[in-house]
Order: structure tokens, then C-alpha cells, then sequence
């Protein structure tokens, strides 16, 4: 009888604390709609070897990203890395960057940031970055098709960003123009107008059309840039020669792009396209 006195009461409680609600806690702090949001690159026309890497990203004194943390900045990329549609947030108006490689300060700017998503980007460790606005919520600026739905329909949308230099100190002089091309047509097509140097395309809509049956909707385009005088622009491959710039990336139903256009067109680091997904 002592045994079911008292495993009673054992069994109740037992009961009751298995029923009790498990509150999960997640450390985030909500972004409001006066805030600011960015992503932050770097295409200062180097090697992209660890010597030249960014360790640690400092927003109004306060870590953002490191070595050891969220990742280190490498020339040519981003951060926050790692997945699609990343934000950093901080309250709009004046914010202070500095960035650190190793022990040492490089870059220290205070910079105006608005509220809402944008990018900004360090092409000059000496100068203030540029900043654009991300475009965000994502629709196609010029599409045929119901641009309410677009994100189901058959296009991707690409802006392309110009951090050309012509050699290590000068930045390309001239603008120059995206161009693509579906493989089935054959056809090259202007994706936006010709930017100069620090400037970007809107968000330009391409069709993708499906090559492989019973797939995600995806196929290859084909990319080339143009210079002032309508010539492909050449510039220094991996050999040392100079030859036609040209590319091509998978582009996929309902992504959106930026195509970061960085290096060097005389020497190296030889010039290219890095993709970055916004969505």
C-alpha cells in the first residue's frame, strides 16, 4: 500500500510537468521600418588571396561580422554570407564602419544610411563607399507579363554593378554596356543601359526557358559586355592575353541576381562576374 501511496502523487507530477508548454527564446531584437539594412561588399582591385582579407567589420563599435564569427569579408564578395536575402540591420542616419585586417584598422568611414535594404560597397579603402538602394520588395522594372505574379512566372530578374578598373589605381573611363543571350535564339540583348564605373543597371527581367523536361525552370545565358564604340570589351585572361570578355551563368524562375563586375582589364586580378542571389 506504501508503494501506491506514494507513487501517486510521483505520477501526477510527472504528468503535469510533461504538460507544461515549452517556451523557446530566440535572441533577436525585431528591425523596425525606420531601420536600416544592408549587405556590405568589397572590390578593391586585388588579389583574393588571405593576406588581403577583412577580418572583422565593425558597425558604431560593435562587431558585425569576423573571422570568428558570421565569416571574414573577402575581396569580391560579401556579407552577411551564406544564404539568400541576408540583412545586417542598424538604425538609420549616421553610421560609423571600420574595417580590420589583422590588428590593424584599414578602412574608417561614417557613412549616411537610409531606412530599408541596400548595399554598399568599398571599391577604394581610401574613399567613401558606394550605396544603392537593394530594390526591395523585388519586381520586374519592364516585363510584359503580370508583373503581380512574377515570382511564379518565367523570369529571373539580373542587375549588373560596375567596379571595373582599367589598371590597379584608375578606374575604368568609359561606360559599358550587359548584354545576353538565350542559347536557343542567338540573339544578344542589352540588359539595362550602360553604366560607368560605381554605378549599376536596374533590375532587368530575363526569361528563363525550361532545357530540361519534368526540371525546376532553368537554362543557361550567355553574357558579353560592350564597350563605348560597340566592340566587345576586351580584357587580360588567366594566360596574359587579351581577349572578348564572355560568360554564362544558370539563371532559375523567381531568383533575383546582382552580377558584381570587378578586377583589373589590363593585368591581373583579371576581371569577372561574381553572382550574388538576392531572393
Amino acid at each position: 500500500m506504501k508503494i501506491i501511496k506514494y507513487t501517486f502523487p510521483i505520477l501526477a507530477l510527472l504528468l503535469f510537468v510533461s504538460c507544461q508548454k515549452n517556451v523557446l527564446l530566440f535572441n533577436t531584437t525585431p528591425v523596425d521600418a525606420t531601420d536600416a539594412e544592408f549587405q556590405f561588399h568589397y572590390f578593391e582591385p586585388i588579389t583574393n588571396v588571405a593576406a588581403n582579407y577583412i577580418d572583422s567589420l565593425f558597425v558604431n563599435g560593435v562587431l558585425y561580422s569576423s573571422v570568428n564569427g558570421s565569416g571574414q569579408l573577402l575581396p569580391y564578395n560579401g556579407v552577411p554570407g551564406g544564404d539568400a536575402g541576408r540583412f545586417f540591420s542598424v538604425k538609420s542616419g549616421n553610421v560609423h564602419f571600420q574595417l580590420y585586417r589583422g590588428a590593424n584598422i584599414v578602412y574608417d568611414r561614417t557613412v549616411s544610411l537610409s531606412p530599408g535594404k541596400q548595399n554598399i560597397f568599398v571599391y577604394d579603402l581610401s574613399k567613401d563607399p558606394v550605396i544603392f538602394d537593394n530594390g526591395f520588395p523585388y519586381k520586374p522594372q519592364s516585363y510584359q507579363g503580370n508583373a503581380s505574379t512574377w515570382g511564379t512566372d518565367s523570369i529571373c530578374l539580373i542587375a549588373f554593378y560596375n567596379f571595373l578598373y582599367e589598371d590597379a589605381n584608375t578606374p575604368y573611363p568609359g561606360k559599358i554596356q550587359y548584354q545576353y543571350q538565350h542559347k536557343r535564339t542567338g540573339e544578344w540583348t542589352n540588359m539595362g543601359p550602360a553604366v560607368g564605373f560605381g554605378e549599376a543597371t536596374p533590375r532587368m527581367p530575363i526569361i528563363v526557358v525550361k532545357e530540361v523536361a519534368l526540371s525546376a525552370s532553368y537554362c543557361r545565358v550567355d553574357y558579353r559586355i560592350v564597350d563605348e564604340n560597340g566592340n566587345v570589351l576586351q580584357v587580360m585572361n588567366t594566360a596574359g592575353g587579351m581577349v572578348n570578355y564572355s560568360d554564362y551563368w544558370t539563371a532559375y524562375v523567381g531568383r533575383v541576381y546582382m552580377h558584381l563586375f570587378g578586377g583589373v582589364r589590363t593585368a591581373a586580378p583579371v576581371p569577372s562576374v561574381r553572382q550574388w542571389t538576392s531572393q
